[in-house]
């Protein structure tokens, strides 16, 4: 399938290997073409976070600084003025689709920059007067090691851990005391799609900064072919009455509108009926839920967390006769050693780490990523709740059902401008699943289910195509650009990202 004849080669460059991963992330990401060697002879850009310039006239160079050290250098080396401070960045994606960040930055300043992106007064990318070497006065590298990394480390509290001390569960206390004690006094004013969404900014930065300086780029759309954005139902059954109540309830629903959805269950908690639990993956599929949901989990050391994962999915293979492929731990507790394990134990992605919450019931302070989109970690596919769950909404912020509802529709609105995955999380416990609040879930999920653009799949389908995406890649020959994919490429869905201004990105369609 040749797409495109005019190509100008994308590099990337690196101090240090853990440099280059973040680098390349980015551009998997996009799934835009790109090299780590410069072709000789050919037009090419090179984006780098190693201080350079460009090194003949077939070749521009963006520099994106790591650290305040990287941005000293470049400022000596090129006579110029570096301010440090803090700034709120906001970028168009798309008409009336913005992404956010605020975060520290390096500003460069003098006489002989020209400012090509800007925020308000503070230019993101310069341009070297009479030449085609950019700077970036944002650190891209440190950034996202920031917010996904170290938002991935949910540490617990204090607490937290003197609770999961006590001789029985936490389960135990009353549930009004439980909510209680996680109510925030802000409310769902706290939810804000800067909060869900500051690594979009990022890769906004990365890409904006490319076309800008080398001009229209191809790259795989996010979604197959037809589609422009993705929900994912998954409910989390935490108690008996979930299973034996609820999830019927939201079960009918899901049929009339053809949802299949991702049921994650513990598998050592209350009793679990065969046929509740082929009830289930008839109409979607059964993910694990740790053993107890007991909240001790994240507490225990590697080898007894990949033993417990390990048991969990054998007894929930047994009872069901189908592979169990996805995790998600309790109370959404997140950290790297955790989703090793995880992976450890057989579990082909996991999906146990926010986009962002006001609460974590583990470490008690607000916790996430900062991405809707699936990201790689500890050599795991981790899909982020990107939705607020409705424990968030309804428990923690206090919202009744049906203005939770239109909060969730206010959100996906957001993610599908950014083209992202809608990853729903309800609790067959609790609100919403009750007969008087369940035309509520209709109303959200028809939401969904009528509109054309939306791929709905399970999380484990979810994972298969991000993974399928994954493996597709951009080869060039003869000047011809074609994606080659062991998979296949009919569902892979080619553009041509021309431009990028005031309304965020413009792109055309492929063949």
């Amino acid at each position: 399938m040749t797409l495109v004849s005019q190509y100008r080669p994308i590099v990337l460059q690196a101090a240090t290997p853990s440099d280059s991963k973040i680098l390349s992330g980015y551009a998997e990401f996009w799934k835009i073409p790109w090299r780590t060697r410069a072709p000789p002879g050919e037009q090419h850009t090179i984006f780098t976070t190693v201080n350079q310039t460009a090194p003949a006239r077939d070749a521009a160079v963006i520099v994106s600084p790591t650290g305040r050290d990287g941005a000293e250098t470049v400022a000596r080396d090129h006579g110029l003025t570096l301010t440090p401070k803090e700034a709120a960045i906001t970028l168009s994606v798309a008409r009336d689709v913005e992404v956010w960040l605020r975060t520290d930055v390096y500003e460069f300043s003098g006489p002989n920059l020209d400012p090509i992106l800007r925020s308000g007064d503070f230019s993101i990318l310069s341009k070297i007067h009479g030449t085609e070497t950019y700077l970036l006065s944002v650190d891209l590298v440190g950034e996202y090691v920031r917010r996904v990394y170290g938002g991935f480390e949910d540490r617990p509290s204090r607490k937290f851990w003197l609770a999961t001390k006590l001789p029985f569960s936490y389960q135990s206390i009353p549930r009004f005391l439980r909510d209680r004690s996680f109510r925030s006094s802000e409310g769902a004013g706290q939810i804000t799609e800067e909060k869900m969404g500051p690594v979009e900014c990022l890769r906004t930065i990365f890409l904006a900064s490319l076309i800008l300086s080398s001009g229209p780029i191809a790259r795989i759309a996010f979604w197959r072919r037809g589609k422009s954005y993705a929900l994912a139902v998954t409910h989390d059954v935490e108690t008996e009455a979930g299973l034996d109540k609820g999830a019927p309830r939201l079960l009918s629903v899901e049929r009339n509108l053809r949802i299949r959805s991702t049921w994650n269950v513990p598998s050592a908690r209350y009793p679990l009926p065969p046929g509740s639990l082929r009830l289930l993956t008839e109409n979607g599929e059964v993910g694990a839920h740790d053993t107890a949901h007991d909240g001790r989990l994240i507490f225990l050391d590697s080898e007894e967390k990949v033993r417990r994962l390990q048991d969990c999915k054998k007894v929930l293979e047994k009872l069901t006769g189908e592979e169990v492929r996805g995790f998600r731990s309790p109370l959404l507790q997140h950290n790297a050693d955790l989703v090793s394990a995880a992976a450890k134990a057989g579990y082909s992605y996991d999906s146990s780490c926010p986009s962002w919450e006001i609460l974590s019931p583990t470490s008690l302070r607000p916790h996430g990523v900062g991405t809707v989109f699936p990201f790689e970690i500890s050599d795991t596919l981790e899909i982020p709740v990107s939705l607020p769950q409705d424990h968030q909404l309804i428990r923690v912020a206090g919202l009744e059902p049906s203005v939770a509802v239109d909060m969730w529709m206010r959100f996906s609105k957001w993610i599908r401008g950014l083209g992202g995955p809608c990853i729903l999380l309800v609790h067959p416990d609790y609100e919403l699943a009750r007969e008087e609040n369940v035309h509520e879930y209709e109303r959200l999920l028809e939401n969904f289910a009528s509109d054309p653009q939306c791929s709905i799949m399970t999380l484990g389908e979810m994972a298969d195509w991000w993974k399928l995406r994954g493996r597709a890649r951009w080869e060039l020959t003869d000047g011809h650009l074609a994606i080659i994919s062991p998979d296949g490429t009919a569902n892979l869905q080619a553009e041509l990202v021309t431009g990028y201004g005031a309304d965020g990105f413009t792109s055309e369609i492929l063949s």
